[in-house]
């Protein structure tokens, strides 16, 4: 088979192919006579496994060396660092996901306070007030234990106390 064609069945395209070739994350195949590549199953089934795990965010080189080893013939051994692989990674999804939530929040109280009527310079100083960093500072200047308050009274911030509602 050309490359094209275990592009196509791979589900990748021909350049990634020929990166994880010039990366050493795939062999090289044989060339024909007219220089052309010429793939065998063991090189699709390589790529398939090594696309397939690249589009559960796992990283590449980790990924390639899976796919290796089953093609190797050593799946068992695949099978349990793949495992370990999936615990790493669906740790580091969980950090990135509350990452991702708390600057949700951010842009929440942000939209906001423009809403309310604040200037853009105004409000992401209000915005950053409420940054973790800056938490304690705005607390002590504030009554409010909530923790979420920016302080202001204008926007409404989600605050649960009464006294920082509009």
């Amino acid at each position: 088979m050309r490359i094209g064609q275990i592009a196509e069945q791979a589900g990748t395209t021909t350049k990634a192919i020929r990166f994880y070739e010039s990366e050493g994350l795939v062999p090289a195949p044989s060339r024909g006579e007219n220089g052309y590549r010429e793939y065998g199953p063991a090189d699709l089934q390589r790529i398939r496994m090594l696309v397939g795990l690249r589009s559960l965010d796992l990283p590449l080189e980790p990924a390639a060396e899976l796919a290796t080893l089953c093609v190797a013939g050593h799946c068992d051994e695949a099978s349990v660092e793949l495992r370990d692989l999936v615990v790493r990674q669906r740790a580091d999804l969980a950090r990135r996901l509350s990452d991702l939530s708390q600057l949700d929040d951010r842009l929440a109280l942000l939209e906001r306070h423009l809403a309310s009527g604040d200037k853009p310079d105004t409000a992401v100083e209000r915005e950053s007030v409420t940054r973790p960093e800056r938490r304690l500072e705005m607390l002590s200047a504030c009554e409010c234990t909530c923790g979420r308050c920016c302080g202001c009274e204008a926007c409404g911030c989600g605050c649960a106390c009464s006294s920082h509602r509009p």
